[in-house]
């Protein structure tokens, strides 16, 4: 690629030099030798570096630059100062100059100047582009629904990322999109173009977890043979994603609530404070409020997390969305796979609808996925689309339509509490897991609810 470059200078001679300089390192080279029509040409030429005088007889360089600057194309530029006007040239870097030279300089150091500012442009074009990439991936089209309660998430996040709230915490189940609405939350916003990190805290074992987030010294300990920095020092100006916060041990929780307070902390090892810039997005599905009543999580670290809070609605909770979000996955993996479903029953889709989906979205994609890769021809196979509960042990099988609950039994197999055990499972997803609204249903105390869901695992 054969890059262009504009010399806007009054000095002729000057220009037919640097003109000559660089055209034998293959750049194509204009000049213009007034403001104005400098600026004309940049309309017209589209450089990609421009080497403006600081002086220039209808007007001053630093308002060139200014014009250049509000105009949709962006080349990036150098500025050319006589001696004594350095004040005026760190001036013009401030306005977005990308350096300046101070005449008379050599033409190699011009030379390498040009070479480095162009390498930087095309670093910025890339990370422009990736931007661009990202924005179009984690937009507001990936929260497909029209259920009131996703209406009510789009309506919080476009709100949200109007503005820059310094902490957000988002609980809801597994697979309900944590990850996603945090991932628009930065991408939509005023932190687009800085660094978006992740880390969840439940994978990654206490001793490294440290580490990860703050750093290391050199020598800090046995393997720390070099310095490391953390996600909070790598993601400065931009958004940290701590998933499955509930799951962090309280000593690294003791360490984590001056950091989300202060926004300082030091490196394991070091004794220099460092301050950072960050959005700290956490995210659980654990309810961290009776964590805090269990002594299990800390809390001055949940009320610091807690400034803005929303629950990511379940499934279950808005079924009139299922179709729409069996749709968006068809086409996706329509496009993914090389296939080309374009129908789906209404007995699959009213299967679909009907189940409960403890996986959430995350386990839906994956049930249309599998369907997708394994059905032939233009419709989706109902005999691929296995659902958990179609397995279930007993060869007990619970559907619901609206209040209505159904029981399909395998009597050869099945016993008395393995069905118990499947009814009261699905009474309490029918009732969202309030359990006094299940035992009210199920005509039992909740005395005795809890006593059964203990036996069956759900509760400690």
């Amino acid at each position: 690629m054969v890059h262009s470059i504009l010399i806007i200078d009054d000095e002729e001679y000057l220009c037919r030099n640097l003109e000559e300089a660089l055209a034998e390192d293959g750049y194509k080279v204009f000049t213009a030798h007034t403001g104005n029509d400098g600026i004309e040409k940049v309309k017209k030429e589209f450089p990609d570096l421009i080497l403006l005088d600081l002086k220039l007889p209808d007007k001053e360089g630093i308002e060139v630059l200014k014009n250049i600057d509000s105009l949709d194309y962006l080349p990036i530029t150098i500025m050319m100062t006589a001696h004594g006007n350095v004040e005026a040239a760190v001036q013009a870097i401030k306005e977005g100059a990308y350096d300046f030279l101070e005449k008379p300089f050599p033409v190699d150091k011009l030379k390498v100047i040009v070479r480095n500012a162009l390498n930087a442009k095309e670093l910025r074009n890339n990370l422009n582009t990736s931007i661009k990439v990202e924005k179009r991936k984690f937009g507001f089209h990936n929260l497909i629904g029209k259920s009131e309660a996703i209406k009510e998430i789009i309506d919080l996040i476009e709100k949200l990322v109007a503005t820059d709230p310094k902490t957000i915490l988002i609980t809801g189940e597994t697979g309900t999109g944590k990850g996603l609405v945090a991932k628009l939350l930065h991408y939509n916003g005023v932190r687009a173009d800085k660094p978006f990190l992740e880390l969840n805290c439940a994978s990654i074992p206490e001793t490294l977890l440290e580490s990860e987030l703050f750093g290391h010294e050199a020598g800090s300990f046995t393997d720390a043979k070099k310095m490391k920095k953390g996600i909070f020092e790598e993601a400065h100006g931009g958004t940290i994603f701590l998933d499955e916060i509930g799951d962090m041990t309280q000593t690294l929780q003791a360490k984590l609530v001056k950091v989300v307070e202060e926004r300082t902390f030091r490196r394991i090892g070091g004794n220099r404070e460092i301050t950072v810039d960050v959005r700290v997005i956490a995210a659980t599905n654990r309810d961290l409020r009776e964590l805090v009543r269990q002594n299990l999580f800390r809390d001055d670290l949940f009320h610091r997390l807690n400034v803005i809070n929303f629950e990511m609605p379940s499934l279950r909770r808005r079924k009139e969305d299922i179709p729409l979000i069996v749709e968006y996955f068809l086409n996706y993996f329509n496009s993914e796979l090389n296939k080309n479903i374009k129908l789906i029953s209404n007995e699959s889709l009213r299967a679909l609808s009907h189940y409960s989906w403890p996986g959430n979205v995350r386990e839906l994609r994956s049930t249309i996925e599998r369907a997708v890769i394994l059905s032939e021809g233009e419709e989706l196979n109902p005999n691929y689309i296995k659902l958990e509960e179609s397995d279930v042990d007993n060869n007990v099988k619970v559907e619901n339509d609206d209040r209505k609950m159904f029981l399909e039994i395998d009597m050869d197999s099945a016993s008395l509490a393995g069905i118990e055990d499947k009814i009261i499972k699905r009474a309490l997803q029918i009732n969202e897991w309030n359990q006094t609204k299940t035992s009210e249903m199920l005509g039992i105390t909740r005395h005795t609810l809890r006593n059964k869901m203990k036996r069956m695992g759900m509760l400690e």
